[in-house]
């Protein structure tokens, strides 16, 4: 936990992809993406790792043994916050069926290498603070001390934070609100404009909710330790740690395709907090250097007994933290749909708090790819047949 060779920027955010059907959308999203060399299988020594004792367990026998069929129930019966029955998005419970997917070369390329083949802009660093629907379209303003993108006929909001989306939602109900009471507005499909009103204030309450009462912070750690001190020692690529009140996942992230390693000689290892421990380092307000620290200390104890008696000879890893604070929404909207579709104001809404599936990634791209298919619909259906 000493300054030291900044890890990649990857190995901080998302893990890994995990799909179980071959036939869901998430997996022929994924085939799209393996095809376009945008991701590749991972494939390793994976399992369980105990707390206590050192024990290592792979998962091909957990997949055959009561306690897989006790993870996938339980992974079947509450896919929102998996950490909170000791696996960490569905990385036991996916079965001998499951498919593991990673970055190439990292995780934080997939997004762009996406929007450069559809010849999307990108704008980075920029934090969106509003949204204004008026006469003229969609105005989009942020934190860059610009002027306020407008004229947009339509707006996806595609955030992991569902508040923004309640922010806009809300501010509808707001216009639509005083257009009644100035005597406009319209019923919408023989609903009345003070139901859409309430039904729009209903959306905006939930979606907010979701912000301030459903998050469950994490931390990840990125230590690095010089070659093989670990990798030769170790019989795991990657575990989760249902025991540990600390840690519940650690993974070798030259396990995954593209990460053979740094120049300097170096192995990475990648471990994210329990969001029992995040909430604790939050509560105490501990910086990040002093989270690594405390990170780097349980990772040490979690390896000792898996590492035995070389342990003495591991060198003191560099390392770096990073907080999430909100790295999961613990509960969804429970919606049928994927996304959510406000036509009279061209909006769609998605993210992987609009509705539960095993794991927050494929609930986020799921809706994602909905909420494209509701705008071009719009837009797509002859003037006067738009729903």
């Amino acid at each position: 936990p000493r300054s030291g060779k900044k890890a990649p920027k990857d190995y901080h955010g998302a893990q890994f992809f995990c799909t179980t059907d071959a036939t869901s959308r998430f997996s022929q999203v994924l085939g799209f993406l393996e095809h376009n060399k945008l991701v590749a299988r991972w494939e390793g020594r994976f399992g369980m790792l105990g707390s206590h004792g050192g024990g290592f367990l792979p998962k091909e026998i957990i997949d055959g043994s009561i306690l897989g069929s006790m993870q996938k129930d339980k992974g079947a019966t509450d896919a929102e916050g998996s950490e909170h029955f000791g696996d960490f998005c569905g990385f036991l419970a996916s079965g001998s069926k499951a498919r593991l997917y990673v970055g190439t070369p990292d995780m934080a390329s997939i997004c762009e290498r996406i929007a450069s083949m559809a010849e999307v802009e990108i704008r980075q660093g920029v934090q969106v603070t509003d949204l204004r629907l008026d006469d003229g379209g969609w105005s989009v303003s942020s934190d860059a001390c610009l002027p306020s993108d407008t004229g947009f006929d339509a707006l996806v909001v595609a955030a992991h934070n569902p508040a923004l989306a309640a922010a806009a939602v809300r501010r509808l109900a707001v216009d639509l609100h005083s257009e009644i009471l100035q005597g406009g507005g319209q019923d919408v499909d023989g609903v009345s404009r003070g139901q859409i009103v309430e039904r729009l204030n209903g959306l905006s309450g939930s979606l907010q909710d979701l912000r301030d009462s459903h998050k469950a912070p994490l931390y990840t750690l990125s230590a690095t330790f010089p070659t093989a001190t670990l990798s030769e020692t170790l019989s795991f690529d990657a575990v989760a740690c249902p025991t540990s009140d600390k840690l519940q996942f650690v993974a070798r992230e030259a396990s995954k395709l593209g990460r053979s390693g740094s120049e300097d000689s170096s192995e990475v290892w990648t471990a994210v907090s329990s969001s029992g421990f995040a909430q604790d380092l939050i509560r105490r307000g501990v910086s990040n250097e002093a989270a690594a620290e405390e990170l780097t200390e349980h990772l040490l104890a979690l390896l000792k007994p898996a590492v035995g008696e070389r342990f003495g000879e591991l060198l003191a890893p560099s390392a770096s933290a990073k907080c999430w604070r909100a790295g999961f929404t613990t509960k969804s909207l429970g919606l049928q749909e994927d996304s959510i579709g406000l036509e009279p104001w061209r909006l769609a809404i998605c993210g992987d708090f609009v509705r539960s599936y095993p794991s927050p990634i494929e609930a986020a791209v799921v809706s994602g790819m909905e909420a494209g298919e509701r705008v071009a619909s719009w837009f797509s259906q002859p003037a006067g047949q738009q729903e």
